[in-house]
């Protein structure tokens, strides 16, 4: 989180700058960037966002690069400016340096031109982090320099005092006026000590500047700073208390050991291989390191913190064991829920209650979403911001150690849960890799083993198509190699392949391994040898119901015309009793020829079904019936899979057998049933008897003299094309119907249907 860098990216063609900020992220993982295509909008982010680093195009219409830098150094005087211009020229290159702009770069075609723009980037953000980092400290000891003061005195050739100021003379103790003429061996011949006596006597020898630092003899435990210039009557000497300086210095050189150290603990958390181990570690550098006594590390269980690991002097009452995640009045669950590091001087004053009593401060430091590192102290005022700091570093080293582990788990449970799949999954798998055009075996599954009969240790390290592929398919094969290793998925190609029971069809799938090698995939063999066969069944059926179709057609329909027409001579030229019989016996085959017809035609299998408006459909169907006073109600519409063509041939083969078995005011209800996965055709005629239901669609059965007992065999022919069920009811038989009617009821399902008519069209 800490090592992020923000990017503000500034370019008026959103393209160009998308496209910069895309190929930033993939170059670097540390970059996150903003864009802008105003440059007025642009400042407003500079002034109110956090940004590491400004990525400017340099002909803009508002205001071009340079006078964005000048705008943004009023701002931001040292925040990082790269111009990265598609104009190039050394007069603008030199314009932008002496402007003050921190890198140049010119865009190119090509994506490369991105990573060193990413380096670049990364290299100004460095390098601007370490210039602040620096200022704050030279800040730092600056403010600690404001508050010391120089104290002086002068010394003529004799080493007698002419002149000496207030400091001066506070720190030895006396009166200015007094020191005045005094010799300082004299006065101070013990407090003066050797090292500042030599310094004075060598600064009048060689006539030359003398420095020193030495621990005062005066007041024992404080540090001088001492400056000597000699003049040829005498010295001057200038001296300030630099204990605070030294005592920083030691401060920093124990913080510097202390970073040192905290390091080697993020290079042993690497090595960590649970989070118990992290939780432990953390305990260890908080007491070795950072010398805090009392340390707990609670991680986030569900909505709880739980205790993980407790420093050695905690006794096992001074911490909460278990603390839910939302309570209000506990530090830890606070610092968790905030995310923001917590340091409390006096926990007496403060809204939370501690585990004890005699705990008074707490500094509290989240662990990202894993866990909570808590110091406490029983003085007030027990940690301060350089504790903080330190802390704070530890807890980004284990928290990263922290992700590193939860991933690893994640991992191998993902390993292990793909693995169970690997082994389990029903279809034939093999994880192969490509190397030319051959597809070398890497794995198998148990499904691949059981369904052509090679086993993993037979064929891993060799061409899977050498024991699978069939004679003759090489090139197939090789085809689909190489699909493969141009980054293409196959997805359902039908293949023919060679199993332990014999060739075999199947659905080629194929998908990447996952791993980061393109090379790599798994091959999924789903066996569809019994639809194929199906197909190739109903392919037969097809073509016999043809040959039929063309058989009735030719060798029956033309003698019968024959017949019909010399019917038609004879009935002109004789009288006869028997005329009528015969005639009404040709009308008779003339139906049946007709409908056996129609019977061959519609029991085809529908190949391409599209989308049908039922209603549609319906009041089609009906106006080309003879319904006479009967009348049609659509009570649900819909949008259904059919050939719309033989879908209106079974609903008006429907109207017909119920306007000819009703009454002249037939009603004909037509809607979807209950569960809206199929639809039905009723009326409110005198219905079906329960014994006939099931043989109302059996070839040549009617209830009327004159019919041929094709209609509703011709309409189980047409659902049964389409892949529906038909069933016939009696609506009486039935206690609760989706309808009015209370006639014959003939029901469809495992009918495709869809709600929205207007889809249809």
């Amino acid at each position: 989180m800490g090592h992020a860098i923000r990017v503000l990216l500034v370019d008026d063609d959103p393209a160009i700058a998308d496209l910069t900020a895309t190929h930033l992220e993939r170059a670097s993982d540390r970059i996150e960037t903003v864009v802008e295509t105003r440059p007025a909008a642009a400042l407003d982010r500079v002034t109110d966002d956090a940004v590491d680093c400004v990525v400017s195009d340099y002909e803009m219409p508002q205001m071009d690069g340079l006078e964005l830098l000048d705008a943004v150094r009023e701002t931001a005087s040292s925040l990082p400016f790269i111009l990265f211009t598609g104009r190039g020229s050394e007069e603008i290159a030199s314009e932008a340096i002496s402007a003050g702009v921190t890198d140049y770069l010119q865009k190119e075609t090509g994506s490369d031109q991105y990573a060193v723009l990413a380096n670049r980037v990364e290299n100004a953000v460095a390098q601007y982090r370490a210039e602040r980092e620096a200022e704050e400290a030279d800040e730092q000891i600056r403010r600690i320099f404001e508050r010391i003061t120089d104290a002086f005195f002068a010394l003529d050739d004799e080493w007698r005092f002419t002149h000496v100021n207030e400091r001066a003379a506070d720190f030895f103790g006396r009166q200015a006026d007094e020191l005045l003429g005094e010799d300082i061996r004299e006065a101070f011949s013990e407090e003066m000590g050797d090292q500042f006596r030599a310094a004075y006597r060598k600064a009048l020898e060689v006539q030359e500047p003398v420095t020193l630092e030495a621990e005062s003899t005066f007041q024992p435990g404080n540090w001088l700073e001492v400056r000597v210039y000699p003049a040829e009557d005498g010295l001057s000497v200038y001296f300030r208390d630099v204990t605070e300086r030294r005592r920083a210095q030691m401060e920093l050189r124990e913080t510097k050991q202390k970073i040192e150290a905290l390091h080697d603990v993020a290079a042993r958390a690497v090595r960590c291989t649970t989070e118990q181990d992290i939780y432990d570690l953390a305990i260890e550098a908080a007491e070795e390191i950072l010398a805090f006594d009392l340390c707990t590390v609670d991680a986030a269980e569900g909505d709880q913190l739980v205790t993980r690991a407790v420093s050695k002097v905690v006794s096992t009452d001074g911490y909460y064991e278990r603390t839910p995640v939302d309570e209000e009045d506990n530090l830890a669950a606070r610092v968790y829920r905030e995310g923001e590091t917590s340091l409390v001087e006096d926990l007496h004053e403060a809204d939370a209650v501690p585990a004890e009593s005699e705990y008074r401060s707490a500094l509290t430091v989240p662990l990202d979403e894993f866990a909570v590192f808590q110091a406490v102290s029983k003085n007030v005022d027990g940690f301060d911001y350089g504790d903080r700091e330190l802390a704070e570093l530890l807890a980004a080293h284990l928290s990263e150690a922290l992700a590193r582990v939860r991933t690893e788990t994640e991992l191998r449970t993902e390993r292990d849960r793909f693995a169970a799949l690997f082994e389990n999954v029903p279809n034939a798998v093999v994880r192969y890799e490509i190397d030319g055009t051959d597809a070398v075996c890497r794995s198998v599954n148990p499904a691949f083993e059981d369904v052509f009969g090679w086993h993993e240790a037979d064929i891993v390290g060799d061409p899977v198509d050498d024991y699978i592929l069939p004679d003759g398919q090489r090139e197939e094969g090789e085809a689909l190699n190489e699909r493969v290793s141009h980054g293409r998925r196959i997805e359902g190609a039908e293949v023919h392949r060679t199993t332990a029971d014999g060739g075999r069809d199947f659905l080629l799938h194929t998908a990447p391994a996952g791993n980061g090698d393109e090379s790599e995939a798994f091959a999924i063999y789903v066996d569809i040898s019994e639809q194929k066969e199906r197909e190739r069944q109903l392919a037969r059926q097809n073509e016999r119901l043809e040959e039929f179709a063309s058989v009735v057609s030719h060798d029956l329909r033309n003698p019968l015309n024959v017949a019909l027409g010399r019917f038609d001579l004879l009935a002109d030229e004789v009288e006869s009793d028997h005329l009528a019989p015969i005639g009404r016996s040709l009308d008779r085959m003339d139906g049946l020829v007709g409908d056996l017809l129609t019977l061959a035609r519609e029991g085809q299998v529908v190949a391409d079904p599209e989308p049908v408006s039922l209603s549609t459909a319906v009041e089609g169907a009906w106006e080309t019936v003879d319904t006479g006073e009967s009348s049609l109600l659509v009570a649900d519409d819909a949008v259904i899979e059919a050939d719309e063509a033989r879908f209106r041939e079974l609903l008006e083969n429907l109207f017909r057998n119920a306007v000819e078995h009703g009454d002249e005011a037939t009603l004909v209800e037509v809607g979807l049933l209950e569960d809206g996965r199929g639809f039905y055709v009723a009326d409110d005629g005198p219905g079906i008897p329960e014994d006939e239901c099931e043989k109302v669609f059996d070839h040549g059965f009617t209830t009327d003299e004159e019919g041929t007992g094709f209609g509703l065999a011709i309409v189980s022919s047409i659902a049964n094309a389409h892949g529906w069920n038909v069933e016939a009811v009696s609506c009486d038989s039935v206690e609760e119907t989706a309808g009015t009617c209370t006639g014959a009821r003939f029901e469809f399902s495992r009918v495709a249907v869809h709600d929205d008519a207007s889809s249809e069209r």
